[in-house]
C-alpha cells in the first residue's frame, strides 16, 4: 500500500481512538497528520491538490477536527466523525487531476482555496450545531464567512483581469452572492430578539446550502465554473 494511504489510515485511527477515549489531543494530532499529507502532496505536485475527491475529503476532515476541538464539541462525536471522514478518503483514488495551465495562477488558487476552506468550515459548523449542543459554532462560522468573502473578492479580481468583467452572469457566481447574503443574515439572527433562538438552525441550513453550492450548481446549471 502506498505511503499516503498508510498515513491516511493512521490519521483515521488516531482520530477514532481520540473519540473513543474522549481525548482532544489525539484528535488534534490526527488533524495535523492529515494537514501534513496535504502539504506534502502540494510540494509533490507543485500546487495544492484540492480539486480531487481524496484531497478535498482530507481537507474537510482536518478542518472539521480542528473546528470541533476549538469549539469544545463533544470529543466522542468529533473524533469518531473525523475518523470516518478520513477513513472515507481511503476508498478514493489518490491520483491528482492536472488543471489547465491557463487557470493555474496565484489568483485562482487564492479564489478556489479560500472557497473550499470556507465550505469546510461552514459544513463543520453545520454538523456541530446539529449534533453537539455544547459546541460554540459562531466563531468558526465567522472565519468561514471571512474566507468566503476573500474568495468572492479575489474571484472578482481574477475575472476582471482575465475577462474584463468584475461579475459574470454565471450560475455559480449568482448563487455565491446569494449564499454570501444568507451567511450574513445568520449573524443578524444573533441580534434579533425574534430570531436569536434559531441561529443554530440557520447554521445547519447554511451547511445544506454549501452542499448545493459546491456540488449541485455546476451539476444542474453548468457555467464557466465547470472546469
Amino acid at each position: 500500500m502506498e505511503l499516503v494511504k498508510l498515513l491516511t489510515g493512521a490519521g483515521a485511527l488516531l482520530s477514532a481512538t481520540g473519540g473513543v477515549l474522549r481525548n482532544r489531543t489525539l484528535i488534534t494530532i490526527s488533524a495535523a497528520v492529515v494537514m501534513g499529507i496535504l502539504v506534502w502532496r502540494s510540494f509533490t505536485f507543485g500546487y495544492p491538490p484540492i480539486f480531487d475527491g481524496f484531497d478535498t475529503l482530507l481537507l474537510f476532515a482536518a478542518v472539521f477536527g480542528i473546528t470541533a476541538v476549538f469549539s469544545k464539541a463533544d470529543p466522542r462525536l468529533s473524533g469518531v466523525l473525523s475518523g470516518v471522514f478520513i477513513g472515507g478518503a481511503l476508498l478514493l483514488p489518490t491520483e491528482v487531476k492536472s488543471i489547465p495551465p491557463i487557470i493555474r495562477t496565484p489568483l485562482f488558487f487564492i479564489h478556489v482555496g479560500s472557497a473550499i476552506v470556507s465550505y469546510a468550515l461552514f459544513l463543520s459548523c453545520s454538523l456541530l450545531a446539529l449534533f453537539s449542543r455544547e459546541a460554540e459554532v459562531i466563531k468558526p462560522f465567522k472565519w468561514g464567512f471571512f474566507l468566503f468573502t476573500v474568495s468572492l473578492l479575489f474571484g472578482a479580481l481574477w475575472a476582471f483581469l482575465a475577462w474584463g468583467e468584475i461579475f459574470m452572469l454565471d450560475p455559480k457566481s449568482i448563487f455565491s452572492v446569494g449564499f454570501w447574503l444568507f451567511s450574513a443574515f445568520v449573524f443578524h439572527t444573533l441580534y434579533d430578539e425574534k430570531l436569536k433562538n434559531h441561529t443554530r438552525l440557520m447554521v445547519v441550513f447554511n451547511g445544506l446550502l454549501v452542499i448545493f453550492l459546491f456540488l449541485g450548481v455546476n451539476f444542474l446549471f453548468g457555467g464557466t465554473h465547470e472546469f
